[in-house]
C-alpha cells in the first residue's frame, strides 16, 4: 500500500501509487477509510454490499467507486475495510466490499472529487493518481 497525505483546510490530498488497477482501487478505498477514522463496535459480525459501476474512463470510475463507497459507509454506518474486485476494466467494476459497523468517524468526507484525478501509468510501470477528499 503506497500513499501520502497533502492536507489543507476545507479538504485533503492523497497521492497513491500502485502495482496494478486493482490494487490502485484498494489503495484508494483503504486511503479513505482511513481518512475518516472510523471507531469500530468489537465483536460485531462482518457487513457486506456488492456494488457495480460504470463510467467513461478509469478516473471518473475510480472517483465514481469512491464516492459510492462513502455513501454506503454513511448510510449503512459501515466502515469498509476489504474488498473484492470481482471485475475491473477501464470503464466497469463489480466489487464487493466488506466491513464492520463503527460508532463514529472522527472526521467528515463531503466527497471525493475530480480536481486533480488523472489515473495514468507512470513511466516506470506503476499506476498512480492524486485524490482530493472535499472536508
Amino acid at each position: 500500500m503506497a500513499y501520502e497525505w497533502h492536507e489543507h483546510t476545507s479538504d485533503i490530498r492523497v497521492r497513491i501509487s500502485a502495482s496494478t488497477l486493482e490494487e490502485l482501487f484498494s489503495d484508494a478505498l483503504h486511503a479513505m477509510t482511513e481518512l475518516l477514522g472510523p471507531e469500530l463496535i468489537e465483536r460485531c459480525d462482518k457487513k457486506t454490499c456488492r456494488m457495480s459501476l460504470q463510467a467513461d474512463d478509469p478516473t471518473s470510475l475510480l472517483i465514481d467507486f469512491l464516492n459510492e463507497a462513502l455513501l454506503l459507509t454513511l448510510t449503512e454506518k459501515t466502515a469498509y475495510l476489504d474488498n473484492t474486485l470481482e471485475k475491473l476494466t477501464g470503464n466497469e467494476i463489480s466489487a464487493v466490499l466488506s466491513g464492520i459497523p463503527y460508532y463514529s468517524l472522527r472526521r467528515d468526507i463531503k466527497a471525493a472529487t475530480y480536481h486533480e484525478a488523472d489515473v495514468k501509468m507512470n513511466t516506470g510501470g506503476k499506476w498512480e493518481t492524486t485524490i482530493v477528499f472535499d472536508l
